[in-house]
Formats: structure tokens, sequence, C-alpha cells
């Protein structure tokens, strides 16, 4: 049961929650789309990763001391996957291309009539970063060694890189995967620049 204040230009088609089973909950997964009033997607070239945050207000199930929110009925405390559809004024579904997971939830303040909480998302590949490392030696060039960390290491197809010119020979020495991919960008040269040009 929720209550639905948002306003703007956009329309959220579909926001649920599938429970990772743990927790002595219900399992399944839960259609939040309702009681959301701020959604706010984050971007940018000055980080590895895309994240979301989501701000929630909820009326429970049931009622006094059987009442219970999403957060204690799905269970919801991080990892879980988003299903996210989002139109826009015109009715055109956005594309997003990612794999949100629960990061995690915070400021939960319950009330006598309504809970409000905000649930901040990442991508897959943020927790891989987190679970995984860089061990190889690589050699060749650097921007077909960055594919291969992000496929091999980081498990993601989403790579959209240009092609470098220079080889590059190192180690991972367990380095995080973007770390790394930040690392080979700073002495990359794209193909076709630096050659004497006028």
């Amino acid at each position: 049961m929720y209550q639905n204040d948002r306003t703007g230009p956009g329309n959220i088609k579909k926001f649920s929650i599938s429970s990772n089973g743990g927790g002595g909950g219900g399992g399944g997964s839960v259609d939040m789309s309702a009681g959301i009033v701020d959604y706010s997607y984050y971007e940018s070239v000055l980080t590895n990763s895309i994240s979301a945050t989501a701000t929630i207000i909820e009326t429970g199930n049931g009622e006094g001391a059987a009442k219970k929110g999403v957060l204690d009925t799905l269970p919801i405390r991080g990892g879980e996957k988003a299903e996210i559809e989002i139109e826009d004024a015109q009715k055109n579904k956005l594309q997003l291309n990612v794999d949100f997971h629960v990061n995690r939830v915070r400021d939960a303040d319950p009330g006598t009539q309504q809970d409000l909480y905000y649930i901040d998302f990442a991508s897959k590949e943020y927790f891989q970063n987190e679970q995984t490392r860089v061990t190889e030696r690589y050699e060749g060039k650097i921007s077909e060694n960055v594919s291969k960390i992000v496929e091999d290491v980081l498990g993601s197809t989403l790579v959209e890189n240009d092609t470098t010119t220079y080889d590059l020979n190192f180690y991972g020495n367990s380095k995080k995967p973007f770390y790394m991919c930040t690392w080979l960008a700073s002495r990359s040269v794209p193909d076709g620049a630096g050659g004497g040009g006028g």
C-alpha cells in the first residue's frame, strides 16, 4: 500500500525489487513504483560506476503491531536486484542498460501513518569491483587489456573504449578492476593522436 505524491515529466512504469531469499521474509518481489516520491539517476565521467537513489514513502501492510513495511516483509538488506522501467513525457521508454542492485537502505524514518526511507542502488559492476582483484600479467595495447579486465574480471559486457596507440606490459598486483582501468587511462594515447600532426 503506497501513496504517490510524485510529480514531474517522467513516469515510473515499473520499480520492483526481488528478494535474495534470506532474512526470514516471504521472498519474491514487490513493485514499489507507487511509493516513489523522488528518483535520481547518477552517471558521470568522474565516477567508475552508475548509481541511483529512490525516496520511498509507504503506509505498510497490516494493522497495529502486525503492520510491516517492505523493508521487513521482503526483506531488503542489500544486494537485491531491481527492475526499473521509466517513460519520458512523450511515452518513450528510457533505455538505461544498467543492472541495478540495492546498495543500502538509509535514513529510515518510521512514522505512525507512513515510513520514509531512501534506497541507494549501484550497478552490478560496482559490486563486482569490490569483490574481485586483477592478478594477471597483461601485454599489448592498453585498450585491449582494459576490455579484458572489464569482461574477464568484472564479468561485464558493457565495454566501449577507444583504440589506443602504444603497448604497455603490467601486472595487476591484486588491485581493484576500476582502479586498474583508471590507472591505464592515464597512460593511454588514442589511436592516431600524438603522431606529429600540424
